[in-house]
C-alpha cells in the first residue's frame, strides 16, 4: 500500500505551508497591527502596545517613524495626555525638518478630542513658536480657544492668557 506513504509525505510536507496559512488568517500580532486603525476604533491600549512594538524596531527619523509617533500620541491622548505631548514634542525637537503644522493641529486635536484642554496648549504653544505666521498653526489656536471659551476650563483660559494668546 504505497499510496499512504505518498499522502503522509505530501501531508508533510504541506503542513508548515498551512501553519504559516493558519497563523496568517488570526488576528496580526503588534508587529504588524495598523496603529491607526487601532485609535480610530477607539482601542487605545492596543494601539499603545502595538505603537511601543513598532517604535523599538522602526528606523528613526523615517516618515514611517514620524506616523507611528504621531498615532503613538494619539492613542496616549485618551488617558495618558502628558505622555501624549511629551512623546511628540520629544520627538519634534529631535527631528525639526520631518515635522509640519498639520502634524502639531493632528496631536492638537487628539489632545482636545478627550477634553485635555491644558495639555494641548503645550502642543499648540511650541507650533506656534516655532511657525508664528502659518495659517495652519493660527486655526489651532481659534479652535483652542473657541473649545476653550464653550468649556468653560478655567485652567486652560487661564494658561492661555498668560502666554498671550487671550
Amino acid at each position: 500500500r504505497p499510496r499512504p506513504r505518498l499522502d503522509m509525505r505530501l501531508f508533510t510536507a504541506l503542513l508548515p505551508l498551512s501553519l504559516l496559512a493558519l497563523g496568517a488568517c488570526g488576528g496580526a500580532d503588534a508587529t504588524e497591527a495598523d496603529v491607526f486603525k487601532l485609535v480610530q476604533e477607539g482601542k487605545f491600549d492596543a494601539a499603545i502596545e502595538a505603537a511601543e512594538t513598532q517604535l523599538a524596531s522602526v528606523t528613526k527619523g523615517t516618515a514611517e517613524h514620524k506616523e507611528l509617533v504621531i498615532q503613538y500620541a494619539s492613542a496616549l491622548a485618551k488617558d495618558q495626555p502628558d505622555s501624549a505631548r511629551d512623546r511628540f514634542l520629544e520627538f519634534a525637537k529631535a527631528n525639526e525638518a520631518a515635522v509640519e503644522p498639520r502634524d502639531f493641529r493632528y496631536v492638537d486635536g487628539q489632545l482636545r478630542r478627550h477634553d485635555h484642554l491644558v495639555v494641548s496648549i503645550d502642543v499648540m504653544d511650541a507650533g506656534m513658536k516655532r511657525w508664528p505666521e502659518d495659517p495652519v498653526m493660527k486655526e489651532v489656536v481659534d479652535a483652542l480657544k473657541q473649545q476653550i471659551a464653550s468649556s468653560g476650563n478655567a485652567a486652560a483660559a487661564a494658561k492661555m492668557k498668560g502666554l498671550g494668546y487671550m
